[in-house]
C-alpha cells in the first residue's frame, strides 16, 4: 500500500473534466463517485491496456477485483483536500488522466500548466493547514514562507543600493548608480529564476512582492536604462580619455554630457519609484509579521 504522504490531491482542473467526461459517458448521463466508479472499471478493462500497458498489467496484477477502482477508493482519493490523509496513488491518477484526457500524469500537468512539484506542495500545504487548523496554531505554506524571504532580500538590495536612497545630484557618479542598478536588476531576476513556480502567479499583482518586483524590472529600470544607459557609458568613457578633462571630477564631467538635464530627470524620477517600491516591499513585509 502506498504511503499517505506520496498521494496527491488531484487538481481541481482534472477533476473538472473527468467530472465532464464521466457525464458524457456514462449511461445515466450524470456524475457521482459510485457511477465514475463503474465507468473507471470499464475504462480499465476496454481500454487502458491500448493507452498503457504496463500500467494495465501493473494493476491487473493485484488481487484485488475491482482493481483499486472501488467507490471507496474513488472516494478516498477525490476532492481530499481537507484531510491529512487520503489522496490519489500514482496509478489511480494516471487512470484519471488516461480516462479524461488519454494522456498520463505528468502529461496532463503540462497540458493544463502545473508542474508535479506544485501539486507535491500543494498537498503537502493542504494536510499541514489541516493539521494545524485541529491543533489551533498558525499555519504558513511554504511557497507564503519563500515569498517572505524573497520580500525582505529585495528590500535589503534596494535601500542599500543607489536605488533606494535618494540620488545626490552634487556628489553621486552617474557611472556608479548605473553599476549599482545593473547589478539590481540581476540579482532581482536571479531571485525570481529560484522561486517555486507556483509563486510566480502573482506577478501581474503589484500589490505582491512578485508583483512589485516584476514592475521594477519591466515598468522601472529596463525604460531608463534601455533609453539612456548605453549612451551615456559610451560619451562618459570617450570623455574620460579625452585630456582635456583629466583634472575634471567624474561629477563635474558628467554634466557635459549633451543630453545631461535630461537624463538626471528621468534618473530621479526612476529613483523616486524605486524607493516607492522599497517602502512598498517594506509594508508587506510588516504585513505579513502582523
Amino acid at each position: 500500500m502506498e504511503k499517505e504522504e506520496n498521494k496527491v490531491f488531484v487538481h481541481e482542473k482534472i477533476l473538472q473534466k473527468v467530472e465532464e467526461t464521466c457525464k458524457q459517458q456514462s449511461e445515466e448521463k450524470k456524475f457521482n463517485l459510485n457511477v465514475l466508479s463503474r465507468e473507471l472499471q470499464s475504462f480499465f478493462s476496454d481500454k487502458l491496456a491500448n493507452l498503457d500497458l504496463p500500467l494495465y498489467r501493473r494493476i491487473n496484477s493485484s488481487a484485488n477485483t475491482n482493481k483499486g477502482l472501488s467507490s471507496s477508493t474513488v472516494s478516498h482519493a477525490w476532492k481530499s483536500e481537507g484531510k491529512t490523509a487520503n489522496g490519489a496513488t500514482d496509478d489511480f491518477r494516471d487512470i484519471l488522466c488516461y480516462y479524461a484526457f488519454k494522456m498520463n500524469w505528468s502529461e496532463t500537468l503540462g497540458l493544463i500548466g502545473i508542474t508535479e512539484e506544485e501539486e507535491i506542495q500543494r498537498t503537502k500545504d493542504k494536510r499541514e493547514e489541516c493539521k494545524c487548523k485541529n491543533e489551533g496554531t498558525p499555519f504558513i505554506s511554504k511557497s507564503d514562507s519563500e515569498i517572505k524571504m524573497f520580500a525582505k532580500k529585495i528590500y535589503i538590495e534596494l535601500i542599500t543600493r543607489k536605488a533606494g536612497i535618494p540620488i545626490d545630484e552634487k556628489n553621486d557618479v552617474i557611472e556608479e548608480v548605473y553599476n549599482s542598478w545593473y547589478k539590481l536588476f540581476d540579482i532581482i531576476r536571479n531571485k525570481l529564476d529560484i522561486l517555486p513556480v507556483n509563486c510566480l502567479k502573482d506577478q501581474l499583482n503589484l500589490e505582491s512582492a512578485v508583483g512589485i518586483s516584476f514592475q521594477i524590472l519591466n515598468d522601472i529600470l529596463r525604460p531608463h536604462l534601455t533609453e539612456h544607459q548605453a549612451r551615456f557609458r559610451s560619451w562618459f568613457a570617450e570623455a574620460k580619455q579625452d585630456p582635456k578633462n583629466k583634472s575634471i571630477s567624474p561629477q563635474d564631467l558628467q554634466r557635459k554630457y549633451p543630453d545631461y538635464k535630461i537624463l538626471m530627470k528621468s534618473l530621479k524620477k526612476t529613483n523616486e519609484m524605486l524607493i516607492d517600491s522599497a517602502n512598498k516591499l517594506f509594508e508587506l513585509n510588516n504585513q505579513k509579521q502582523n
